[in-house]
Formats: C-alpha cells, structure tokens, sequence
C-alpha cells in the first residue's frame, strides 16, 4: 500500500516537472517566434511603406505617365533591397539584370505610347517580370520548367493574400518587445485602436457616400471639413502597396518552396500511336497549303477567291500551331524517350512551320484586301514569336536539357519589348492612307473610323497625311470631319501639362495636331 502510494505520488511529480518543461518550451517558442516577427517588421516595414508611398505618387489615376517609369525603377530597387535583407546578403543573383531590365523597359514604354492594347500588355508584363525577378532571387529555379514557375507564381499570388494578416502580427510582436513594460491590457488597447483607425476611415467614408441624409449629418456633428474625394483612393493605393509588398515579401523568405513530385513518364507506344496520327493529318493538310495556297497552281472552289479563302483559317491555325508547341514540349516530358518518337515530333514541328507559314500568308493576302488593323499586326506577331519558338522545341526534342524556359522567356520578351516600343498605331495610319489614296475609293467612311479610334501613337502619319494632301480638307468633308474627329477625342490628351502624368505620345500629338 505504502509502495502504491508512493509509486503514485512519483509519477505525478514527474507528470508536473513534464508538463513544467512542455510549458517553459512552448514560452521559449512564442519568445523566439516574436523575436522573428519583430524583427521582420523592424527591417521590411518602413521599406514597405517607402515603395507604397512612391507607388501612389507614381500610379494614382495615373496609367501612362512619366511617373510609371519611375515606379519601375522603384520597383527593381525595392527588390534588391529586400533580397538583401531575407536573402542573399550579396544582392541579387545572376541573371537578375536581364529582369530588371525588362521591368525598365516595360515602364519606359508605358509612357512613350498611347496605344490602351499596349498598356495592358505592359502592365501584364511587368507584373509577371516582377513575379519572376523575386522568384528568381528567392528560389532556386535553375532547373524549373514552365509548369514548375507557374505553379510557384500562382502559389506567391495566393501565399501573399494569406499572409495578408502578417504586418499586424509582425507589428504586435515589435511593440511587444519595444514596449515589454507596458501591461497586456495597455497592449490591448493600443492595438484595438490602431486596428480601429483604418475600419472606421474605410466604412465611414463608405457610408458617407451612400447617404446623403447620414453625410450631412456627420459634417455638422463634427464640424468637419469636407475632404476631397482623392482621399479614399490615395489611402487605398497606400495600403495596398504596402500590403502587396510586404505580404509578398513575407511568403517568400518564410514559406517552404514548392517541390514538383517525380513525374513517372508513360511508355512511348500510345504516343507514337497518337501523335504518329496527327502527323500524318498534318502531312495532307500542309500539302493543301503547298498546292492551293502557296504554289497557287491548282483552281480554288468556284465562286471562292484568294482573298475570301484567306480570310478564313489564320486565327485557327494560330490555335493549332500554339496547341503543336504545347504538345511536343507535354510529350517530351511526359512520355520516355524513343527515336520513333522523337522523329514523329520533329516532323509535326516542321508541319507547326509550315501552317504557320499558311496562316501568316492569309493574314497578308486579307490585309493587301482590307488594310491594316491592330488585330491583324498582333496575329504577325505571334506567328513570328512562334516560329523563333519552334526553333527551341526542335532543339528541345533534339537535345532534352536544352533550357527551353529561359530560351521562351528571352525571346518573348525581345519580340514583345520590340513590338512594344514600335508605335504600331503610326504604322497602321500611315499604311492605311497610303492604301486609300491609292485604291481612290468613293466609300471610305469605314476605313476613316477606323483611323479615328487610333491613339495619338498615329498622329505623326495623320499630321503628314494632312500637311501633304491639303486639298482633301478643303474640298472633302468626309476627309475633314474625320480629322476634326480625330483631334477632338484626343484634344484632352494633348492639354495635360502634369509632370507626373507627362506622356510622350501625347505632347508629340499636341505639336503636331
């Protein structure tokens, strides 16, 4: 009895000292964990908030000024220095600078075009650059493939919205350790208030603009001066700059990367089965186009001429030579290598050129037949893209550690910055009134609205067009209402004297119209 009690009597006062040091380990966590919260905050904070303010200041209603350029640079420099912080204390890695200057060059575009396609796209641009510089910095992607980086930037996105609670984490722990003499309730409450601050700012401006009766009621009890209407959005560009960066910054140097599993490659037969097919499809229809199209020797259906056979097809055959690179690249890293194989894919590769080829040929015989448009330049584009692109997948079949990403992001970033810098709206206007006079057309209404939808990119060939055929304006109303037109959509643009705002396409307009 006596041992029972005593035996009992151990066992809890070695159960105690258990739970005493599972206690004293999780406190010894906690400290260290808001030791690193806190230090987090320290360094990254007040960086944070430097690039959120220079991003309002450059971007606020501001989509194509000057300034973008300047929040490029921002951008590039707010990287570098976080990388020093969380990364690599020697800077950013090799390679970087081909990013960066990609970034540059996006943001210096922005503001020498008016063209709104080409904003966009800059702007997709440069947000997918920016994904890629910081994960190039905070991974190791050396041997990524596409999949493996789009995995990992759909993966920042989100990471970042979840660690959208971080600076309030990060921001409590820092004044839990600056202020240690301060009681948890006068912690308490100087977060509830800080918290409370931007709730109340953010619904009652909300509120204020959803009633009128509630609006004046809080001017008069308040005796408030009515802020201007910029305040809000100024506010919400701050915070979100601030939040995006930090939060991103936060997934990245403390979330574990993504890990690609070991792919189990399929055996080559249903392979060469499948795409052993396709090729051979793809050999009857590219000697359609050899015949028909290209030779030109046989007849067209009746009724059909060149022009309306080449209006159909080129946008689908854009789909499929996308679909053919895809398909080989899947095939090649799916699929266990067989020399079969790899010569069906080198042919289906070959017939990827010459459908490419048939499309591009469509596309010029429609534009020889009703002009130039933006659409119709960008198809140029991407089929030319897609052909410097094959040329990497037959290395690829060829050569399987050929590094087909990095080889994909060169040169769609080359074609792109080329094309983007080129001011294809002047090309447009220029080929398409030089089209008009010659053809001497008695109906161009058409082709005159289309000119008039233009960005001031086109001004240049329109200020020439008019200065060289002045007759026209006096003698033509349709040519003169379509000019008046035309400077009366940009004439806004052209009277922006902002610095911030300053665009180059829009002051050249402004001269010359």
């Amino acid at each position: 009895m006596i041992n029972e009690l005593l035996n009992q009597s151990g066992e809890a006062g070695f159960m105690d000292v258990s739970l005493e040091t599972k206690k004293n380990e999780k406190e010894e966590e906690r400290k260290r964990t808001d030791a690193q919260n806190a230090d987090c905050f320290r360094r990254l904070a007040g960086v944070s908030l430097l690039y959120a303010v220079i991003y309002t200041i450059c971007t606020y209603k501001n989509m194509q000024g000057i300034a973008v350029a300047v929040w490029t640079v921002a951008v590039v420099i707010y990287i570098r220095q976080v990388v020093r912080l969380f990364g690599s204390s020697a800077g950013l890695k090799r390679g970087s600078v081909f990013y960066s200057s990609v970034i540059l060059l996006l943001g210096i575009s922005t503001f020498l075009t008016d063209n709104s396609y080409i904003i966009l796209m800059n702007y997709m641009g440069i947000f997918l650059t920016i994904a890629g510089l910081a994960l190039h910095n905070f991974r190791e992607d050396v041997s990524w493939d596409f999949g493996h980086y789009l995995a990992e930037m759909i993966l920042a996105v989100f990471g970042a919205i979840s660690y959208f609670g971080m600076p309030f984490v990060d921001g409590s722990a820092f004044c839990r350790q600056a202020k240690g003499k301060r009681s948890e309730r006068s912690r308490s409450v100087l977060i509830g208030i800080l918290i409370s601050i931007p709730c109340l700012f953010f619904t009652g401006m909300l509120l204020v603009s959803a009633d009128l009766v509630f609006e004046n009621f809080v001017f008069q009890a308040f005796q408030l001066i009515r802020l201007p209407s910029a305040v809000f959005g100024i506010a919400f560009t701050i915070c979100f700059g601030f939040f995006s960066s930090y939060c991103s910054v936060r997934y990245l140097s403390g979330s574990v990367p993504f890990k690609a599993s070991a792919q189990r490659q399929a055996q080559p037969l249903s392979a060469i089965i499948v795409c052993g097919s396709v090729a051979a499809m793809y050999l009857v229809f590219c000697m359609i186009q050899v015949l028909y199209l290209f030779v030109g020797n046989r007849e067209l259906p009746a009724g059909v001429t060149y022009a309306q056979y080449a209006r159909r097809g080129f946008f689908q055959l854009l789909l499929i030579c996308v679909v053919n690179l895809v398909i080989v690249l899947c095939v090649k890293k799916y699929v266990s290598a067989h020399k079969v194989l790899d010569g069906i894919l080198l042919l289906i590769s070959c017939c990827t050129y010459v459908m490419t080829a048939s499309s591009a040929y469509r596309m010029i015989l429609y534009i020889l037949a009703y002009h130039l448009t933006f659409l119709r330049v960008f198809v140029l584009v991407a089929l030319f893209t897609i052909a410097i692109l094959m040329a990497g997948v037959i290395r690829t079949v060829r050569k399987p550690d050929f590094p087909m990403f990095r080889y994909g992001m060169a040169v769609v970033s080359v074609i792109y910055l080329v094309f983007s810098f080129s001011h294809v709206d002047y090309f447009i206007a220029s080929y398409n009134l030089e089209r008009i006079e010659e053809e001497n057309q008695e109906n161009r209404s058409g082709d005159y609205r289309y000119l008039t939808g233009l960005s001031t990119d086109a001004a240049p060939a329109i200020a020439q067009y008019a200065k060289e055929h002045p007759e026209l304006l006096e003698e033509n109303q349709e040519v003169l209402s379509w000019y008046q037109e035309y400077k009366m959509l940009h004439r806004g643009q052209f009277e922006e004297n902002s610095i911030r705002k300053f665009n180059l396409s829009h002051a050249v307009a402004g001269k010359l119209l």
